[in-house]
């Protein structure tokens, strides 16, 4: 029996231990194999210990790992974000703004930050507590990634490989590594956490069908887990029972649900050989749904499809010129202005209403409501086929520009 059959056979087995816990003890005999769940231990074990090295602590600047009050455990927060080995010399981490990721300034008597960019210094540590430096080669911020290239003469750390994506299924196991609230940096132990894929979508439009809210500006898709994502973990990986990438951990949540949530693999795919190279942000490929919205159809119901791109993503889906879009991603589209914010095509800001004190006059400020779409993202599209007068809602997924070839 492989490991991963033996592992899949041992979670069906204690899906059942909870109730057979309650059971006289001739009953938990014949229920279930102890030896079996020793050998689900034994492999779990292992399966973190063969992780473990490929995962590194990553700040902007050394982290002061002296006095326990500043520990994350104490300050609920951390200083170091995580970060895991790809292709030999390079790592990803995400890339969002945290103060692990900040670079701080000094002029005279005041402090100013700024997120790391292309070009900055980055200080790393790995399990085995050996610190060396690195360089952000890339960044991506549709993905949420930063692309680090480790300095020459760095300890050997084995590369994770990057798993297919659209291959995960809900319910499929998984587990998270990093930095949880810095136990790397204070307990030299790289975190383990062991869960189930629950859900995989992308974000409410929030921000987008109400012109006053402050949505989230990612657009790109999410594999959600139950996997523990705490401060100090944002940039790690989430892995199958193989050990390979299925999602890079973020800082993100859908509202209400709080369950943690982490970028797919195949959308870093998509981008990684670039950002490698060093090719900048804004020359990066862009993703391309294929196809055009017209106008909102006599009816007011959505927008008219115009134009249809032969062989491009709308085609594959199912898309042909006449139909109306209905819903994206099951929202209703307010207005034609909003559909493009609403795929996310371009990186798109937008003033909106700020109030940050009640005895103070609300500030009109440009806010972020894309930062793009991008490549390899699935996108739910319902439309009304006129030629048969039904609803369908179709799986398009996002494709790099023919021209970006």
């Amino acid at each position: 029996m492989t490991r991963t059959t033996t592992l899949l056979t041992a979670l069906a087995i204690l899906a059942c231990v909870a109730s057979v816990a309650a059971l006289p003890a001739p009953a938990i005999a014949q229920g279930v194999s102890v030896n079996t769940l020793k050998e689900l231990q034994k492999e779990r074990v292992a399966l973190a210990r063969r992780l473990t090295p490929s995962v590194l602590a990553v700040a902007a600047n050394r982290p002061d790992m002296g006095l326990a009050p500043n520990t994350g455990m104490a300050g609920g927060g951390a200083k170091a974000n995580t970060g895991f080995a790809v292709d030999d010399d390079y790592v990803i981490t995400c890339g969002e703004a945290s103060f692990a990721m900040m670079v701080t300034f000094k002029d005279g008597r005041r402090e100013s930050r700024r997120e790391v960019g292309v070009g900055d210094s980055v200080w790393l540590m790995n399990n085995e507590r050996k610190e060396f430096g690195g360089k952000i080669v890339g960044k991506d911020q549709r993905n949420l990634i930063l692309v680090i290239k480790m300095e020459e003469g760095h300890p050997k750390i084995p590369s994770l490989k990057l798993a297919n994506s659209d291959e995960v299924e809900i319910g499929s196991s998984c587990v998270g590594l990093g930095n949880s609230l810095d136990t790397m940096l204070y307990d030299s132990v790289v975190s383990f956490s062991y869960g189930t894929v629950s859900g995989f979508y992308r974000f409410e439009p929030v921000g987008v069908l109400d012109p006053d809210e402050r949505g989230d500006p990612y657009r790109g898709n999410m594999i959600e887990s139950d996997t523990a994502i705490h401060p100090g973990d944002h940039g790690g990986p989430i892995c199958n029972l193989d050990g390979d990438v299925i999602a890079m951990m973020t800082g993100h949540f859908m509202a209400g649900r709080h369950l943690g949530t982490s970028v797919p693999a195949n959308q870093i795919r998509a981008v990684l050989p670039q950002l490698k190279k060093g090719v900048k942000e804004d020359d990066l490929p862009q993703a391309w749904c294929g196809f055009k919205g017209g106008k909102f159809d006599r009816t007011n119901k959505g927008v008219v499809v115009s134009e249809v791109n032969k062989g491009g993503p709308g085609e594959k889906a199912g898309l042909k010129k006449g139909m109306i879009l209905l819903r994206v991603d099951n929202y209703k589209i307010p207005s034609k202005a909003r559909l493009a914010e609403m795929l996310g095509k371009g990186r798109i800001m937008r003033k909106t209403r700020v109030q940050d004190n009640p005895f103070v006059p609300p500030r009109e400020v440009e806010v972020p409501v894309s930062y793009g779409l991008p490549i390899g993202t699935h996108i739910l599209l319902t439309v009304l086929d006129l030629d048969t007068g039904k609803e369908k809602t179709v799986d398009l997924l996002t494709e790099q520009k023919e021209e970006d070839y």
